[in-house]
C-alpha cells in the first residue's frame, strides 16, 4: 500500500491516538515505503508539534506545550485557511449574530462577510477586531462589532479571563465559529491553552449552532485542554474530507462536514 505523504501522516497520527507509539520498521512495512521516507514523515510531524520522536519510532504527545504566536501561525496553511474561511462565511445569513474566536482560521471568515447585511459580530481577537473596523471604515462591512475585552494575551493577540467571560455570558449568538488545536472522535475538540479553551467552551454553550473551522493538520490531534465532545458540534469546515473511519460517528452525531470546492 503506497499512499501520499499527507495520508500517511494522518494514519500515523491515528495509530498514535490508538496505541500511543509507532515504530519506523512497522510503518515502513505497512505503507510499503522506505524507512527513510517514514523518518521524513515523523520529522515533519514532530516539527509541527504532533508527536515526539524516540529511538526507532515515535510516541504520542499528551500536549505539545505553548501554542505558537499568532503572527507565526497565521502564515501556516494560509491558502487552506482562506478557502475554509470562504466556505464558513457561506453559512452566515443576513441579520445573524455570530461569534468568532481568536484563531487564525476564523479571521479568514471576515473578508467574506462583505455582502452580508445587518450582522453583529462578537470576537475576542484583536486582529479580527482591527480588520472589522478597517472594513467598516471603508464601508465594506455595515454591521455591529462587539469586542469581548479583558486581559490581553500579547502572543495570541486576544483577550481572555474573567472579564472577557463575563461579557460573553451576556450574549447569545446564532453561530459560533471556533478555531481549535485538535479534533478526534475519541478526545473531542481540544485546545492548547486553558484560558482560550474555556472561552471557546462558553461560546459553544451560548450558540444555537457551533461550527469548527480547522485545516487538515488538526485532524486526529489531541491537545491539552478539552473544549467539548464532538457531538456538541453542528458542523466542521476543513480543507480535507474526514477520515473514512469517522463517517459513522459523524452521521450518528448529526455533524455536517464541509470541504471547500
Amino acid at each position: 500500500m503506497t499512499l501520499l505523504a499527507e495520508e500517511r501522516k494522518r494514519i500515523i497520527l491515528k495509530t498514535l491516538d490508538t496505541y500511543g507509539k509507532v515504530t519506523v520498521k512497522n510503518l515502513s512495512a505497512t505503507f510499503n515505503v522506505s524507512t527513510e521516507t517514514i523518518r521524513r514523515d515523523l520529522d515533519a510531524l514532530e516539527s509541527n508539534g504532533m508527536l515526539k520522536k524516540v529511538y526507532g519510532g515515535a510516541i504520542e504527545l499528551t500536549f505539545d506545550g505553548p501554542e505558537h504566536p499568532h503572527k507565526q501561525r497565521e502564515k501556516v496553511y494560509l491558502e487552506e485557511k482562506k478557502a475554509i474561511g470562504k466556505a464558513a462565511a457561506a453559512l452566515v445569513n443576513d441579520n445573524e449574530i455570530i461569534a468568532l474566536d481568536y484563531g487564525t482560521t476564523t479571521i479568514q471568515i471576515i473578508p467574506n462577510l462583505k455582502n452580508k447585511k445587518n450582522l453583529t459580530v462578537l470576537t475576542n481577537s484583536v486582529p479580527a477586531l482591527t480588520l472589522l473596523i478597517d472594513y467598516k471604515n471603508k464601508n465594506l462591512f455595515s454591521g455591529k462589532i462587539i469586542y469581548l475585552g479583558g486581559e490581553i494575551n500579547s502572543s495570541q493577540m486576544s483577550s481572555f479571563g474573567p472579564i472577557t467571560e463575563k461579557m460573553l455570558k451576556e450574549f447569545y449568538v446564532d453561530k459560533a465559529f471556533i478555531g481549535i488545536g485538535g479534533i478526534s472522535i475519541k478526545h473531542g475538540i481540544t485546545e492548547y491553552d486553558i484560558n482560550e479553551g474555556v472561552l471557546s467552551k462558553k461560546m459553544i454553550g451560548n450558540a444555537k449552532e457551533s461550527i469548527i473551522v480547522a485545516d487538515h493538520s488538526k485532524i486526529g490531534v489531541r491537545q491539552f485542554y478539552k473544549i467539548a465532545d464532538i457531538d456538541l458540534i453542528n458542523a466542521i469546515v476543513c480543507d480535507q474530507k474526514p477520515p473514512d473511519d469517522w463517517t459513522n460517528d459523524l452521521i450518528k452525531s448529526g455533524i455536517k462536514w464541509i470541504t471547500p470546492l
